[in-house]
């Protein structure tokens, strides 16, 4: 139903992970040291026939050999094992007593097959007792305690040995055998050391890998599938529903009113919410089902094998989506806040031969967005009329690519005048050429434009050319030119580099720019909004609050961000002379601004009343059709002489 999130590796799982591949690489060594133990006992045997007793030879060969049939039922059975059935800690618990073991048994060497009187034979022993323990460092030095345990083992009795014959030559043998047991436990702690580092260079860096996969394909703060997982998964789904002839169904959950959580009770809850959100989903879908979030407050449901026939497979959906809305009919409770959600629901049932999995995603965000014009917390199934939307979507989606390479773009500039009806300041407006529906506005685009992403080429369109045409208006009239940023844009991780370099490419005076911000921009990741801001501040550019009084800002963010002007929304300046409420919201805002110091502009000043009003209340900037419509660069450059 929906994927295990992946988690950083604390330093307790990396370390047990580690051990884990430190036994598994002894082990697989195993069948290596358990042939050299063959091969160099028969010799050591050969050798010594005829020196040694035959029984005392018969019997260490026997149980050295016997041991090392058990080590390799021991490796058969660790093959055998599962991922699940294997304990780091057991099996580093069963390497030790083969250590223990098989030191005693090669120690013992130096006791049953030493003779007393033959030098010859002595050194032969010594020979075979350190190429054995050598061979260790190699197998064993994984675990280093195990390899520490043999050589000690098997190398002690050998230097007793030489020890007790009390000659000149066997001390000198006993100090090489102590120099030798030392170099080689040293070797075996380096050797360590260096597999133990590159075990944990490849945690690190399959972790880094496993991370990075993550992100790519899972939501942050739910722990859901993201777009291109389920994008991904529904392609899949499409394949075996066209192979296995049966449909299935789209799912688009959108929550209602959702931004009023995070503008009223801040965005720790509205994660929150989100999570007890995606908490609710997954229990209600069967194991096989998907859901996974787009992003924002939306949520997308994947239900394979819905039904054999179409209307089987529509009335399941439906049923399914129903149980969605019945979800929040309990409230949530978070952090003592009881929330009351609904949802808006779109399905699309699939497949559809010639459709991608995009189109199913479309359809069901179409058939979303009617739900919401239906009244909310309500369920809209795709039908063909709806085709129109997805069309114009997709039609003005490809003609913005289009126009980007085209040159189809054009800035046209609204000017600011102040209470003398001088122009003060413009605002960039972007406009369309569309080649067969002549001039659009922004209304007609943008909202696309942002959902597609478009945005971000062309906020950096708009950002190129009105720095450019700022030099120009600089040097005819040193004035200061705003630039609408849109939400996307300003979250773009190198907006900030991006804008100095547009800056300097252009020539232009940052001193005369100032970017118009939303208020919802102001409610988002607030602490990486004002670092955003400070930098470009420290830049020399201003900032200017667009449509101020439409949304919920909250004074203290006005008191933390380097904001210059509000921009007081044209939707209370239109009825200014004839609705108290706006009159009272329009004082109130001017108010306030000069109390925090702000620059005022209102918008949409349209008639001599409003702007009297304005005026008498204490507004000195005003922007509007009463002053001037937006106008193309070279009207406005015009403008300019006439009207200063």
């Amino acid at each position: 139903m929906f994927a295990v999130s992946v988690d950083e590796t604390s330093n307790l799982q990396s370390d047990e992970d580690i051990q884990s591949d430190r036994v598994r690489l002894v082990f697989s060594n195993i069948p290596k040291s358990l042939l050299a133990v063959l091969v160099n006992s028969t010799i050591l045997v050969s050798i010594q026939w005829g020196v040694t007793a035959p029984s005392t030879l018969l019997l260490w060969y026997a149980l050295v050999n016997l041991f090392s049939l058990w080590r390799l039922q021991q490796y058969f059975t660790f093959q055998r094992l599962d991922h699940a059935q294997f304990s780091p800690s057991r099996w580093c618990n069963t390497l030790y007593i083969h250590s223990v073991l098989s030191g005693l048994f090669w120690g013992a060497t130096a006791i049953w097959l030493f003779p007393a009187q033959d030098i010859a034979h002595q050194v032969f022993v010594a020979l075979v007792l350190a190429g054995m323990s050598a061979g260790a460092v190699t197998t064993l030095s994984a675990v280093f305690p195990a390899a520490l345990i043999f050589a000690t083992l098997s190398l002690s009795p050998l230097l007793v040995q030489f020890i007790l014959i009390d000659s000149d030559i066997s001390h000198a043998m006993a100090l090489m055998v102590a120099l030798f047991t030392l170099m080689i436990v040293l070797t075996a702690h380096s050797l360590n050391q260096t597999i133990t580092e590159s075990f944990r260079i490849r945690h690190e860096r399959n972790q880094a890998m496993k991370t990075i996969e993550y992100k790519a394909l899972y939501d942050e703060v739910t722990r859901l599938p993201n777009r291109r997982y389920l994008l991904d998964q529904l392609k899949q789904d499409l394949a075996r529903a066209i192979r296995h002839q049966h449909f299935g169904a789209v799912l688009f959950v959108d929550l209602d009113h959702f931004k009023a959580v995070n503008d009223t009770l801040g965005h720790a809850v509205g994660d929150e919410l989100l999570r007890q959100v995606s908490a609710r989903i997954r229990k209600r879908l069967r194991e096989e089902d998907i859901v996974g979030r787009l992003g924002g407050d939306e949520f997308v449901i994947l239900i394979s094998e819905a039904g054999d026939d179409l209307s089987e497979a529509s009335a399941r959906a439906q049923e399914i989506a129903e149980d969605m809305l019945g979800l929040f009919a309990q409230k949530f409770v978070i952090n003592g806040n009881d929330i009351h959600l609904t949802s808006s629901i779109g399905i699309a049932m699939y497949p559809w031969r010639g459709l991608s999995s995009d189109d199913f995603l479309q359809r069901a965000d179409v058939a979303m967005y009617q739900s919401k014009k239906a009244g909310r917390n309500a369920i809209r199934q795709f039908i063909p009329e709806m085709q129109q939307a997805v069309e114009r979507r997709r039609e003005v989606e490809k003609g913005l690519r289009r126009a980007l390479e085209k040159n189809e773009l054009e800035l046209y500039y609204q000017p600011i005048f102040n209470v003398q009806r001088e122009i003060v300041c413009a605002e960039a407006l972007l406009r369309w050429n569309h080649p067969e529906k002549g001039l659009l506005g922004p209304n007609e685009f943008i909202e696309i434009a942002e959902k597609t992403g478009l945005i971000v080429p062309l906020g950096d369109w708009v950002m190129q050319t009105a720095f450019r045409q700022s030099v120009q208006l600089v040097q005819r009239r040193n004035m200061s030119l705003s630039v609408n940023v849109s939400p996307r844009q300003f979250a773009e991780a190198q907006f900030c580099e991006r804008v100095q370099h547009l800056l300097k490419a252009a020539g232009a005076d940052s001193r005369r720019i100032r970017l118009e911000i939303t208020e919802s921009m102001m409610l988002k990741e607030i602490d990486q909004v004002i670092d955003k801001m400070h930098q470009l501040k420290s830049l020399g550019i201003g900032f200017s609050v667009d449509d101020f009084g439409t949304g919920y800002s909250s004074l203290s963010y006005l008191k933390q961000l380097p904001i210059d002007i509000l921009k007081i929304d044209k939707s209370f300046v239109l009825n200014i002379d004839r609705d108290p409420d706006d009159a009272i919201i329009v004082e109130t805002i001017i108010a306030m601004a000069r109390h925090l110091k702000i620059g005022v502009v209102a918008e949409g000043v349209e008639n001599e009343a409003a702007l009297d009003f304005l005026t008498s209340r204490g507004c000195k900037n005003f922007q509007g059709y009463l002053f001037s419509k937006p106008v193309p660069f070279e009207k406005f450059v015009e403008l300019l002489e006439t009207k200063n």
